[in-house]
């Protein structure tokens, strides 16, 4: 096994792994699930176009960038750049465009946060974008279970056990993860379908793994595709302004006084009114379609400047 994961690392680092025919470099994974974007620009290019380019990210090392510099190198990140500081600049210098979750103001970077690719599958115009995001809002399902926390690990802070502590006062909290693990039915029932598994909780625990404006990954997205309420940290506790209803998200203050959002989250809990009133918020704004759409139009034009 220790060898195949070197021969691997070997082929992601300095000859690219094709998922739909494009070459991935230090990429997360190398399945059809782990091909969102060449999804994305197969389907707004043609396949000899989009083979010019190749993605790169950050698992892996930087030297990728000096091997096959004939192609026409996009580098993403959906993870906080900040802990990753080899890729600091988002190699800028070696890419022909940049992408992360960063506010940056630069010819060869667009903003692209990483919720994203876990809302929308890269293909949608923007009345498409609209629907899933009705839908979204739209939805309702039972709730069967208190709170769930999925987790492989405690995070940069600590704060995943701080959480845990506080909400099993209240009542029992499902750890379908490695973390604090007391919960098989993610795999056993929901074949790791993590949404599915999120659809009979009231409350979503989905702190991020660090704190950093802007970033902003799945976690919370998927609490609102099953309608569940997100009890959140990560960002400065500001997720995405204009696109996000921030009072449909309970937020939590680490190290601080919680003791307001517990009464909440515990008044929710036993009283299904209050509880659906709550859920009742529409979580995604009607511009956070538009920013969508308003994004694929930027890298995809972007792109066709470079062929």
């Amino acid at each position: 096994m220790a060898l195949i994961r070197k021969i691997k690392r070997f082929k992601s680092t300095y000859l690219g792994i094709p998922l739909k025919g494009i070459k991935h470099y230090n990429w997360w994974g190398h399945t059809e699930a782990d091909a969102w974007f060449a999804r994305f620009i197969t389907s707004r290019l043609s396949l000899k176009e989009a083979q010019q380019f190749s993605f790169v990210s950050i698992f892996g090392k930087r030297r990728t960038f000096w091997f096959n510099r004939h192609e026409k190198k996009i580098f993403y990140t959906g993870e906080n750049i900040k802990r990753f500081p080899v890729y600091a600049d988002y190699a800028l210098p070696y890419t022909v465009l940049s992408m992360g979750f960063d506010f940056l103001d630069h010819p060869k970077y667009i903003r692209f946060p990483l919720w994203i690719m876990y809302l929308f599958d890269g293909t949608e115009n923007l009345e498409q974008l609209h629907q899933k995001v009705t839908e979204i809002n739209q939805a309702r399902y039972k709730k069967t279970d208190f709170a769930s926390l999925i987790a492989r690990h405690e995070g940069d802070t600590g704060l995943r056990k701080e959480l845990l502590d506080a909400l099993n006062k209240i009542d029992s909290v499902s750890c379908a993860g490695t973390f604090y693990h007391n919960d098989d039915r993610l795999w056993e029932i929901f074949n790791n379908q993590k949404v599915s598994y999120l659809k009979q909780f009231q409350f979503s625990v989905c702190p991020e793994n660090s704190n950093c404006f802007g970033y902003v990954t799945e976690k919370v997205f998927e609490a609102f595709k099953a309608r569940a309420i997100p009890v959140y940290w990560g960002s400065d506790n500001q997720i995405e302004l204009g696109l996000v209803n921030q009072d449909a998200v309970l937020f939590w203050q680490q190290g601080a006084d919680n003791s307001k959002v517990l009464n909440i989250i515990e008044d929710l809990h036993v009283h299904p009114k209050h509880y659906n009133d709550f859920i009742d918020q529409e979580p995604l704004l009607p511009a956070l379609a538009d920013y969508v759409f308003q994004t694929y139009q930027k890298v995809e034009d972007h792109l066709k400047a470079l062929i």
